[in-house]
């Protein structure tokens, strides 16, 4: 298993369809290059996106041209050979350092397995510690 640490910037949309596709869109309008996102509903019509960019600043200028509330947190890029029980061995450690996972998303391709993993940014070092980085 390898990992690598990234800055994640976590933003809430409107939860409706078109919504992920428009803040994309604009994003690339802006030249906002991503390195990995995931975005899910929390409920009540919002969604939350968690997302790294190639350039931080750039999407953080287009955060503020755009009036989006922008808060950073720490993520994670897990990768590996697939087999069973991949994830839940990538995460074993944070789960025996107490630390709570905030988003994760991952993929299969090939055989292997690449796994994002965001924690809240006070448990940064603490998460790097626990995966190894």
């Amino acid at each position: 298993m390898a990992a690598k640490r990234i800055v994640i910037h976590s933003l809430e949309i409107d939860d409706k369809p078109g919504s992920l596709y428009k803040f994309l869109s604009d994003a690339a309008h802006a030249n906002v290059d991503m390195l990995c996102l995931t975005a899910f509903s929390t409920g009540f019509g919002r969604g939350r996106v968690c997302v790294s960019a190639k350039d931080p600043d750039a999407l953080k200028r287009f955060a503020g041209e755009s009036g989006i509330d922008v808060t950073t947190e720490a993520g994670f890029i897990v990768s590996g050979e697939d087999k069973v029980g991949a994830a839940a061995e990538a995460l074993k450690a944070l789960a025996e350092s107490g630390i709570n996972g905030v988003a994760s998303a991952a993929m299969v391709c090939d055989g292997h397995y690449q796994m994002l993993v965001v924690v809240a940014a006070g448990e940064t070092d603490a998460a790097a510690r626990a995966i190894g980085v």
